[in-house]
C-alpha cells in the first residue's frame, strides 16, 4: 500500500509539473463525489461503480487534474465479484469544440488480479474542416468467465471526423482490440451525420460498424464470433436550455452474427450536462439502452445509468 500511494503521489507531481508549465495552476480545488455507474442486461448480470476523487487543480467540469478511488461490484446469479481501482487523472476539453485531451492511469486490483488501466483520449483538428482524435483504453473485460480468470483487453483506435458538405459531417474509426487470452479483434466504425434542422440540434445519422475477431477458439470468456456487422439509422437532439446541455439519441438497425440470418438491433440513449464553468457544482448523467447480440442469441440487451458530480471550492 505504502509503494502504491509513493507511486501515485510521484505521478502527481509529474502530471503537475505539466500543468504548471501550460499555464498558471488554477485556484480552485474540488471533489467529484458521488459518482455512481449502474447497468444491467437480459443474462442477468449487474454492474456497480461507485467513484469519488480529489481534483487539487480544478478550472472547470472539463479541466482538471486530480485522483480518484472506485469500488467495482459485480453480480450474476448468486455469482459475485467485486475490485479496487485507484486512478490518477487529467482533464483539458474546450467545452465549445470538444478538443483536447482526458488522460488517466489506474491500478486495479480484482480476484488477486492486478492490472494497470487507462481510458485515454486526444482530439485535435487538423484542417478547419477536420479534426482527429487518438484513443488508447486498456480494461478488465466484465463477465463472470473474464473476471474469474484476469482476462482483460488493450484497445488502441484513431478516428477521422471530416465536415463534407455545410450540413453533412462523416466520421470514421478505425482500431484493434487485443484481448489477454490471445485474441484480437480488428475493428471499423463510420458515421454520416446530416443537419435537419441546425437551430435545434435536430441530425439524422447512418452508423455502421464491423469487426472479427481473430481466436474464435478460445474459451467462452465473453462474446466472440468470427464476423459482426451492423447498420443503424439514427435520429439525433441537442439542445442548449439554461445553460445545460441536453441531447438524446434513438436508433434502430440490423446485424449479422457470422453466418446467422440479420436480426434487429436498437440504441436509446439520453443525456444532460449543467453549465461547465459553474462555481457551484459540475454535474452530468446519462442513461442508454441496447439491444444487439451476446452469448444467448441475437436478443441480448444492456441498460446503464450513470451520474457524475464535482463541487469546486
Amino acid at each position: 500500500m505504502t509503494l502504491k500511494v509513493s507511486v501515485l503521489l510521484m505521478a502527481m507531481s509529474a502530471v503537475s509539473t505539466i500543468a504548471h508549465s501550460e499555464e498558471e495552476a488554477p485556484s480552485k480545488q474540488a471533489i467529484s463525489v458521488p459518482n455512481v455507474y449502474i447497468a444491467s442486461d437480459s443474462e442477468n448480470f449487474s454492474t456497480y461503480k461507485y467513484n469519488a476523487g480529489y481534483l487539487p487543480l480544478y478550472e472547470h467540469g472539463e479541466k482538471y487534474t486530480g485522483i480518484s478511488y472506485q469500488h467495482n461490484y459485480f453480480t450474476q446469479s448468486g455469482w459475485d465479484s467485486s475490485a479496487e481501482v485507484y486512478t490518477l487523472l487529467t482533464k483539458s476539453i474546450n467545452p465549445r469544440t470538444g478538443l483536447g485531451y482526458s488522460l488517466n492511469m489506474g491500478y486495479n486490483l480484482e480476484n488477486g488480479h492486478k492490472l494497470i488501466t487507462t481510458d485515454s483520449n486526444y482530439g485535435f483538428r487538423v484542417t478547419d474542416s477536420t479534426k482527429a482524435e487518438l484513443i488508447l483504453n486498456r480494461d478488465r473485460v466484465e463477465t463472470q468467465n473474464s473476471l474469474n480468470n484476469g482476462i482483460y483487453y488493450t484497445l488502441g483506435a484513431a478516428s477521422v471526423e471530416q465536415q463534407v458538405l455545410e450540413r453533412v459531417t462523416a466520421i470514421v474509426m478505425a482500431g484493434n482490440m487485443y484481448f489477454s487470452d490471445t485474441n484480437t479483434r480488428p475493428m471499423v466504425r463510420a458515421k454520416l451525420i446530416y443537419d435537419l434542422v441546425p437551430d435545434y440540434g435536430l441530425t439524422a445519422q447512418l452508423r455502421y460498424r464491423q469487426y472479427r475477431d481473430t481466436n474464435t477458439n478460445v474459451p467462452n470468456n465473453y462474446f466472440n464470433p468470427d464476423h459482426y456487422t451492423e447498420t443503424m439509422v439514427a435520429f439525433g437532439a441537442r439542445k442548449r436550455i439554461s445553460g445545460w446541455m441536453l441531447s438524446g439519441t434513438a436508433g434502430i438497425g440490423r446485424q449479422k452474427v457470422s453466418q446467422d440470418p440479420s436480426t434487429t438491433t436498437q440504441l436509446y440513449e439520453l443525456a444532460a450536462t449543467s453549465p461547465v464553468a459553474s462555481n457551484d457544482y459540475y454535474f452530468k448523467t446519462r442513461a442508454g439502452y441496447g439491444k444487439s447480440a451476446g452469448f444467448l442469441g441475437p436478443n441480448y440487451f444492456y441498460r446503464y445509468v450513470m451520474e457524475e458530480l464535482i463541487f469546486p471550492f
